[in-house]
């Protein structure tokens, strides 16, 4: 009797362990497919000098989308991406610290005010580096509460990051970044 409430025990220990693995896989797995979903949101491709480079752009497009769907948990996801792919690049310190701020924010308002230091910092890191594609530089008069910000995206077609849905085709190209 002993030995069958010890077997039955360690069979449940067992089955527990087995269900809490698989519901950790299976939370990987769906991260894994959300980074996929983001990255490919956006299906016209910049190339940049560098792979780090390309890779963090690629971030901070994420980012702009998550903002335009005003999904502050994609923003901050993408944020803590971006922050590692900064730190291969070696070579953005400013928009490392301004990406590590971005990720350390869960409100989609701070988050939208800090985006717009974000692409200041991404600027230089894009404007002569762009190997194929182009980059457009948009602004909007109205964002931050009247301050206005830039964004960039990959695309001539305005979608604002700064503004909810009723206005997000609110702004305008100012210039585009091409290759050399």
């Amino acid at each position: 009797m002993k030995n069958l409430k010890s077997a039955v025990i360690i069979a449940l220990i067992m089955s527990v362990t087995n269900v809490v693995t698989a519901q950790h896989d299976h939370s990987k797995m769906n991260m894994k497919q959300d980074d996929h979903n983001m990255m490919n949101h956006d299906k016209s491709m910049v190339k940049l000098n560098d792979k780090n480079l390309t890779k963090a752009y690629m971030h901070y497009a994420m980012i702009n989308n998550a903002l335009v769907e005003a999904n502050s948990e994609k923003a901050q996801k993408a944020s803590k991406m971006l922050v590692g792919v900064l730190k291969k690049y070696g070579k953005a310190n400013d928009a490392q610290k301004v990406a590590e701020d971005m990720a350390s924010k869960s409100n989609i308002i701070h988050q939208r005010i800090v985006f717009s230091k974000l692409t200041t910092a991404f600027e230089p890191l894009l404007k002569d580096n762009i190997v194929e594609g182009e980059i457009y530089k948009n602004f909007c008069p109205m964002a931050n509460s009247g301050e206005g910000s830039y964004w960039f995206s990959n695309s001539s077609n305005i979608v604002n990051p700064y503004m909810d849905k009723a206005m997000v085709s609110c702004g305008s190209v100012k210039d585009t970044f091409k290759s050399m």
